[in-house]
């Protein structure tokens, strides 16, 4: 049961990211495209570098470490 809400969750999450998308692509004067976000993100060094330990930690651990 807690796999189907937890399943759910996650979805909801995706269709929420894609409608905010897809209002942010008509109106980009509301909410700002996540193109322009990660472009401006990634104009600084600092943040480049943060997001790349980020995604090597959770590579790291959901991919390499043991699961029970």
């Amino acid at each position: 049961m807690t796999r189907i809400i937890t399943i759910g969750g996650y979805l909801a999450i995706v269709g929420s990211m894609v409608l905010l998308e897809l209002y942010a692509r008509r109106k980009p004067d509301v909410v700002a495209p996540l193109s322009d976000m990660l472009a401006d993100a990634m104009a600084s060094r600092t943040i480049r570098i943060g997001l790349i330990a980020a995604w090597w930690w959770f590579g790291w651990h959901f991919f390499f470490s043991q699961t029970m």
